[in-house]
């Protein structure tokens, strides 16, 4: 076993300056530091004989810091371990506790001088910067300790310059310009789960991320309440899998990954124990995730698309009575779009308005039922539901209608 002193900068509102659980605290001036050399510890990209072969790649260091402190406050944590990259891993599980803990009575601290309805939960945050071996004196040695990544991804793309299927440009603009607020938020997540890795996102996020827009949309198509009773995510899944066509297989691993979420480790909700706690010092500190849908994962995205060919089909139509349109005739009969104002700009969410003055309920929903196969030349199986919606006193106008047409026939 050898000595190490690993020096970190240190920002918080309160820093007492001393011995600190095994730690200490206390001020260097920026000339120390950079007579120190202090840098944030970060990650190398090992170059081999591959990068001959390939004009593009994209490197990954998953370890590099994406902020840097500046502080004249240094935590300083002497350690015994084998190796450099032991005494930086358990450095590190030792400061963090210590910052949470900091964190924590800072705002206890604020609260008995000003009350217990004010402050907030300010975090204090660290970066390690230096890593020394002690001799037996105590005299600071240098280290030479650098992390390596041999990483490559995804060398040599694109692979062509064209879709593989003639429709998919009229898919791409059809999806970008749909505008459905469910459909923004689900990607949003899948996106920053898929590309969690290369932005530095912990492997917690990366698994609350991919999970959440798969939770997004089954939250929204699912049945709210059976027999007066609030449902279950699993419930909800079983009727929106009958919704938009979630297959067996898809709903079996979508279970599994509720499953995992919700009872092992540190996603979402943490086991009794926390595993890594238990691990030899290392680093990089290995996660406590057990999740099984991390990135490059096949269901999310099937089910975001199933969602898109679903929700495309549904229109909402409101009616509204006739009038004669400055004087061009009457709008009896006839459907216009309602438009929202985005950022984008105005835009247009098969939401319509059709204009009649039938009062009776089953004539008015054949009525809108012919003029809407006409208006879109849809056949008459193509249209899967058509009925009235409950009244609401949102509704701008008394009635209004759900319409769903079958979108999900495939080539």
């Amino acid at each position: 076993m050898k000595k190490y002193r690993i020096y970190a900068l240190i920002h918080g509102q309160t820093l007492p300056q001393g011995e600190i659980f095994g730690c200490e605290i206390k001020k260097m001036d920026f000339k120390e530091q950079l007579r120190r050399k202090f840098l944030p510890i970060q990650s190398i990209f090992s170059e081999n004989e591959m990068t001959e072969h390939h004009k593009t790649y994209v490197t990954s260091l998953p370890y590099v810091d994406s902020i840097r402190i500046k502080s004249e406050y240094v935590i300083i944590c002497d350690i015994e371990e084998d190796k450099p990259g032991a005494a930086l891993g358990g450095a590190i599980k030792r400061m963090d506790r210590i910052a949470r803990f900091l964190s924590l009575t800072q705002l206890e601290d604020v609260k008995r001088e000003f009350g217990r309805n004010r402050g907030s939960f300010e975090p204090y945050v660290y970066q390690v910067n230096k890593i020394y071996s002690l001799d037996k004196s105590n005299n600071e040695l240098e280290v030479d300790y650098k992390l390596r990544s041999g990483h490559m991804y995804l060398p040599d793309r694109p692979e062509r310059s064209k879709w593989r299927d003639s429709d998919t440009e009229k898919f791409f603009k059809e999806i970008y310009n749909f505008h459905d607020k469910t459909l923004e938020r689900a990607l949003k997540y899948l996106y920053r789960s898929s590309i969690g890795y290369f932005v530095l996102d912990s492997k917690e996020k990366i698994a609350l991320d991919h999970f959440k827009s798969i939770e997004i949309i089954v939250n929204f198509l699912g049945k709210k309440r059976i027999s007066g009773k609030k449902t279950t995510f699993n419930e909800k899944l079983e009727d929106v899998a009958t919704k938009i066509g979630i297959t067996d297989e898809e709903k079996g691993r979508i279970k599994n990954f509720s499953d995992e979420r919700s009872k092992y480790g540190d996603v979402a909700h943490p086991s009794r124990f926390d595993e890594v706690e238990r691990y030899p010092n290392q680093f990089p500190i290995p996660s406590n995730t057990r999740y099984s849908g991390g990135s490059f994962d096949s269901i999310a995205p099937s089910i975001l698309l199933k969602y898109y060919q679903y929700i495309k089909g549904v229109y909402v139509v409101d009616i509204d009575e006739p009038s004669d349109q400055e004087g061009l005739g009457s709008n009896k009969g006839k459907f216009t779009k309602v438009y929202q104002i985005s950022f984008s700009g105005p835009t247009y969410l098969n939401h319509l308005i059709f204009y009649s003055s039938e009062k009776n309920k089953q004539k008015l929903t054949r009525e809108l039922k012919s003029a809407f196969i006409k208006k879109f030349k849809l056949t008459e199986d193509s249209m899967v539901e058509i009925r009235m919606l409950p009244g609401k006193k949102g509704f701008l106008r008394g009635r209004r209608f759900k319409i769903r047409v079958c979108t999900t026939k495939q080539k």
